[in-house]
């Protein structure tokens, strides 16, 4: 069974041919998908701007490190501090002059990401990203109350006449944020580049699979773990991972047999948008 958001890297790993392109039935014009790219291009200019460089993350990561390693040593020592101070004083200077410089680097980072996030060359590129937006879904015919949805996208290689999924270093998947309705018997789905078509007769189950999915970011506007989300048990290591379970929502079409990836904190949105009640699997 093909995915509608997997891609084979078995014989080029570089490949971004989703299998379930064929349910696409219309696509933003060129010059319009160059537009995203540009914006893309320069969101991500802004957001290395706004950030330290990696050596000067490092540096804040080993004074942190320091400061508290040095602190608890004056505090969980075994001797008196006035004891402490004349054996090792030079720790007893050390360490606030640590904390000093570590305060002094996060406010500088702060500031910085302030500086940039509210400079008019930012402000001009979100007035620029909202016009794409809105060229984009009335181009695509979106409706206004569409819903907006995650889906799973992942990699895969072919071994034995097996699937094989190929991970991310850090991840199984990425979340792809998606607007998701209904129109003419179709369950549509687009991300603001193209739309999706899939018949809602030909959309079959939807049950959740045994392991966790985990992806790199969250895109909603409410915390992963704020009283909406709570319930879903969504997790996030300390390497901004994301974990959460998901459901496979099965289709028996004409073009063959799919599957689409769904977290569990948006396959309310597929089943009130296509009528499925969930299973266990």
């Amino acid at each position: 069974m093909k995915n509608l958001f997997g891609v084979d890297i078995t014989e080029n790993e570089e490949n971004l041919y989703q299998d379930g392109e064929i349910f696409i039935t219309k696509r933003i014009p060129s010059d319009l998908e160059l537009r995203f790219d540009r914006a893309s291009e320069q969101d991500t200019g802004f957001e290395k701007s706004a950030t330290f460089p990696l050596w000067l993350t490092i540096i804040k990561y080993i004074l942190i490190i320091g400061a508290v390693s040095f602190a608890l040593g004056i505090f969980k020592g075994n001797v008196s501090f006035a004891e402490g101070y004349k054996n090792a004083p030079w720790v007893y200077w050390i360490t606030p002059l640590l904390w000093i410089a570590v305060i002094v680097l996060i406010v500088f980072e702060r500031s910085r990401a302030k500086k940039i996030y509210s400079s008019e060359d930012f402000f001009g590129h979100v007035e620029n990203i909202i016009s794409i937006i809105q060229e984009a879904e009335q181009y695509l015919e979106i409706p206004e109350n569409s819903s907006e949805i995650d889906v799973l996208f992942f990699r895969y290689m072919k071994k034995d006449g097996e699937i094989k999924r190929k991970d991310f270093p850090l991840f199984s998947h990425i979340n792809l944020s998606h607007k998701a309705y209904v129109k003419n018997d179709n369950l549509c789905l687009s991300n603001l580049r193209y739309v999706m078509e899939i018949p809602l007769q030909s959309i079959k189950s939807a049950h959740m699979e045994k392991k966790k999915a985990s992806f790199p970011n969250w895109n909603k506007s409410e915390p992963f773990n704020s009283k909406e989300y709570k319930q879903f048990k969504v997790t996030c290591n300390n390497q901004g991972t994301y974990f959460a379970k998901y459901y496979s929502v099965e289709i028996q079409d004409i073009n063959g047999d799919f599957e689409f990836y769904v977290p569990n904190y948006d396959i309310d949105k597929i089943c009130s948008l296509t009528g499925l009640n969930t299973e266990e699997k």
